[in-house]
Order: structure tokens, then C-alpha cells, then sequence
């Protein structure tokens, strides 16, 4: 049993070290001002190439829907979520309209797909897959609402640059209120570990840090950061952060001890990377 255990953990350790993707990071450029693109990268954050450049405002997320070979972009200065083709970006159409400044885009635990707006009434909003405007999931707002997740139980939260909070809802958008309100100076992306802690990328601070089931800081998880935006975890385990300050992607282990600058500062003249995402090939 123990020799089969140890081969069973071999091959898994195999396949995931095999696993082969592709790094795609949204430059925001100069904020409301261009150039703004969509690059791609290797593996090894090698090889940078211009994956989308048209059709973009002030880009905010990228997210691949794999069963119909598209992508979208959240656009925060034209309001619109743009589908491109997944395989050569070229733009198709706008997917949504009339959005009050989309950033974070990611599907729920029901297979819908929740914006938030970064202005207007900074309510979260659900789309189907098609880009039907289900409404608002949200009562209360989020302003500047920059980054969400979901916690075990199905819970939503939502968190507040300007106001530097993260905010709770139940599975029903109820509003549970706010779950963090101190040690953050402009929390951007959240997101749950696999032990259950929220772990916050903070913007205008030097560390993505972390908080224990009941929102209490434990401590800082990723440090030697400033304007951190754009979290994705390779096949390894690994943690890519995105850092404005010095115009790259950083590489961390799953423990959050920095590695290496794996897209070295200006490569493919990126200049404010705000997400970043894997693409299994």
C-alpha cells in the first residue's frame, strides 16, 4: 500500500510539473490614459507578445471562458465587457454594456458571472454566460469595489479601495456587513487559501496580507511589494503578483517566499499590470 501511495503521488507530481500554460497580464498603462493592452507571456514569462490592443479602455480583468473559446475584459473607462476570440484576441463584440466602471469579473458557485463597478451605486451585478443582465445581486454597495471571492459556505466578499474594507454578503446578496476595517490602506484583490484565511493584496501598501475566519490580521503573507494587483497560481502552486511600482510580475511560492521577478520590469512594455491569469494550453 505504501509503494502504491508513492507511485500514485509520483505520477500526480508528474502531471502537474508537466502541465504547460501561458501568462496573460492586462496593462491599465496610465490609468485613464493609454497605451493600454493585453500581453502574453510563455511559461516562463519569456517571449512577450501583444495579445489584445484594440477596443480597450482603461482594462481592468481578463477571464477565458473555455466553452466557447472566448475572453473578456472589463473595460472601467468605457463601462463595457468586450468578448474577444481566446486563441488570437481579436475582438468580437461587447458582451455588457452600461456597467458603472467594471473591475473584478469572476463566476459564482452558480455559474454565473458577478462585476463589480468601481463607481455608480457599487453594487455587485450577475450576467449569465451570454451576457444577459440578470440585475443587481447586491443591496448595499461597494464603492470602488476592486476585488471579491467566495468563502466554503458560499458567502461573498467584496472589497472597498476607498474606503479599505472588505465587506460580507450571504448566499443571497444579503448584506452581512463589513468583515475588515483596519490594517489596509487600499486592498484590491481578495481571495480564500486552501486553510480557509482571506488573503488581501493591498495597493497602497507593501504586503498582501492575511485574516483569519473572523477578519482578524495574522500577519503579513507576501511582502517587498508596492502597488500589488493581479494574483493567478501556476499548476506548481506557485503565486504570480502583479507590481505596478516596478512594471513586472513577481513570482512567490505557495508559503509566500519570494522567488524571482518572473516578468522582468517593462517587458513587452508593460507598465501598470492589474491582472494576471493562467491559460492551461
Amino acid at each position: 500500500m505504501k509503494i502504491w501511495s508513492v507511485y500514485c503521488m509520483f505520477l500526480w507530481t508528474t502531471f502537474v510539473c508537466c502541465q504547460s500554460y501561458e501568462i496573460y497580464v492586462s496593462d491599465a498603462g496610465n490609468f485613464d490614459k493609454p497605451p493600454w493592452q493585453i500581453l502574453k507571456f510563455d511559461q516562463q514569462g519569456k517571449n512577450p507578445t501583444v495579445f489584445i490592443d484594440s477596443h480597450l479602455n482603461w482594462p481592468q480583468d481578463i477571464l477565458f471562458l473555455e466553452d466557447s473559446q472566448t475572453v473578456l475584459i472589463s473595460n472601467l473607462g468605457s463601462g463595457t465587457i468586450t468578448k474577444h476570440d481566446a486563441n488570437a484576441g481579436t475582438y468580437i463584440s461587447d458582451f455588457a454594456k452600461d456597467i458603472s466602471g467594471p473591475t473584478r469579473t469572476k463566476i459564482g458557485p452558480d455559474g454565473l458571472l458577478y462585476v463589480l463597478q468601481w463607481s455608480g451605486n457599487g453594487t455587485v451585478l450577475r450576467f449569465d454566460l451570454k451576457g444577459n443582465n440578470l440585475g443587481a445581486f447586491t443591496k448595499v454597495g461597494v464603492p470602488q469595489s476592486i476585488g471579491l471571492d467566495w468563502d466554503a459556505q458560499g458567502n461573498l466578499y467584496v472589497s472597498s479601495y476607498k474606503e479599505k474594507t472588505v465587506r460580507k454578503y450571504d448566499t443571497e446578496g444579503n448584506d452581512l456587513g463589513i468583515y475588515i476595517d483596519s490594517n489596509l490602506m487600499g486592498p484590491t484583490n481578495i481571495w480564500f487559501d486552501a486553510e480557509g484565511y482571506l488573503l488581501v493584496s493591498d495597493y497602497n501598501g507593501t504586503s498582501i496580507k492575511r485574516f483569519d475566519a473572523q477578519g482578524t490580521f495574522i500577519g503579513d503573507f507576501m511582502v517587498g511589494l508596492k502597488n500589488s494587483e493581479g494574483i493567478a497560481y501556476t499548476p506548481e502552486g506557485n503565486i504570480l503578483v502583479g507590481n505596478g511600482n516596478t512594471h513586472s510580475v513577481k513570482l512567490f511560492d505557495r508559503n509566500g517566499i519570494f522567488i524571482k521577478d518572473i516578468i522582468a520590469n517593462g517587458s513587452g512594455n508593460l507598465l501598470t499590470p492589474n491582472a494576471v491569469v493562467i491559460k492551461l494550453k
